[in-house]
């Protein structure tokens, strides 16, 4: 008899399914790195947006304040190059990110080859398991048949 189904890779298929795992809180991490990163460059577009508007404000001839456009000024670079190094910083994370998406597409393939052989395994096994039952079945039935058969006979002789 068959028996239960046990699919001796099963740990193996165990380990793959926790690296995959692993892989793709990984991939969410990058992916979240990425994304803060680009909030931080929005935020700096908009201080710089804002710091703009002030220093236009502060050029009204009225209002003409020399060491306020010069503060004005160094703070607009101050915001570009950290605009520059988040820019930086994106590309390295996306590259990161890129190179984890890699390894998770790498890690599910390899769990799917091991998940497809034991679908194969399950489905022999099955097959099995009905081969198993028919003959028991067809035992059955040649057996009746051949009690019928035999009481045919031995009812047809004595009359």
């Amino acid at each position: 008899m068959a028996g239960r189904f046990r699919f001796r890779l099963e740990a193996v298929r165990r380990v793959r399914k926790q690296a995959q795992d692993t892989q793709r809180r990984v991939v969410a991490d990058a992916l979240q790195a990425v994304q803060e990163v680009r909030n931080r460059i929005g935020r700096l577009n908009e201080e710089l947006d804002l710091t703009m508007d002030r220093s236009r404000d502060a050029r009204r001839p009225q209002d003409l304040d020399i060491s306020a456009l010069r503060s004005h000024q160094v703070y607009r670079g101050c915001i570009h190059r950290r605009l520059l190094e988040s820019a930086t910083e994106i590309v390295k994370r996306r590259a990161t990110l890129d190179v984890e998406r890699s390894k998770l597409a790498e890690t599910t393939k390899r769990l799917k080859a091991i998940e497809k052989l034991r679908e194969r395994k399950l489905a022999s096994h099955v097959k099995a398991l009905e081969r198993e039952e028919q003959a028991g079945h067809d035992e059955t039935a040649a057996g009746l048949y051949l009690r019928a058969l035999g009481a045919s006979r031995a009812g047809g002789v004595t009359s």
